[in-house]
């Protein structure tokens, strides 16, 4: 009988696949709503995108040289973090708080913990919650997205209960469809 319950560390779900190749796929599967966010706000987004991929990047290699350990910059996932936490930044925020924020997921998250598989939060998530903390007005002042003539939009309402202030407006049938 085969022993089907093995304690061990995380991961708990093995594979043969090897973590660049993982972390391929899922840079490859957030590039449509990259490229859907660089479509709507423009190019600020794609500035706040590589700005905010080279930072997670950079700061990896850094941190790796100065602790003299394996240079794990190869892995991919700093370049996944990078595109999460520019998915999490306003693109119309200064660009340092991209800085800023890939330095904190890299550094105090991933690499303080022990690394990939080791930190006990998500990089990108946790300096979103850091970034949020320290400059909240940078962090929740939201661009208009504009589609230009490309594709015919409708106005976009951001607030705590949206629902609440379309409820006269659209029916039930237009908000069930996202009109």
């Amino acid at each position: 009988m085969q022993n089907k319950l093995i304690v061990s560390y995380a991961p708990h779900i093995r594979t043969e696949q090897a973590t660049p190749i993982i972390m391929r796929d899922v840079a490859i599967a957030l590039l449509p709503s990259v490229l859907v966010g660089i479509l709507a706000f423009g190019v600020q987004a794609l500035f706040m995108t590589l700005i905010c991929v080279i930072s997670a990047v950079f700061f990896e290699y850094i941190w790796c040289r100065w602790t003299k350990k394996e240079l794990t910059v190869h892995d991919g996932s700093a370049v996944v973090t990078g595109i999460l936490i520019a998915m999490n930044v306003p693109p119309s925020a200064p660009l340092w708080i991209g800085i800023v924020g890939a330095a904190f997921a890299i550094i105090i998250v991933k690499c303080f913990f022990g690394g990939i598989g080791h930190n006990f939060v998500n990089p990108a998530l946790a300096a979103r919650a850091f970034l949020l903390s320290c400059w909240p007005v940078a962090m929740t002042t939201f661009a208009q997205p504009s589609f230009g003539s490309l594709i015919q939009t409708t106005p976009v309402i951001s607030s705590a209960t949206p629902l609440v202030a379309a409820e006269n407006t659209y029916s039930y049938m237009d908000l069930f469809l996202g009109n």
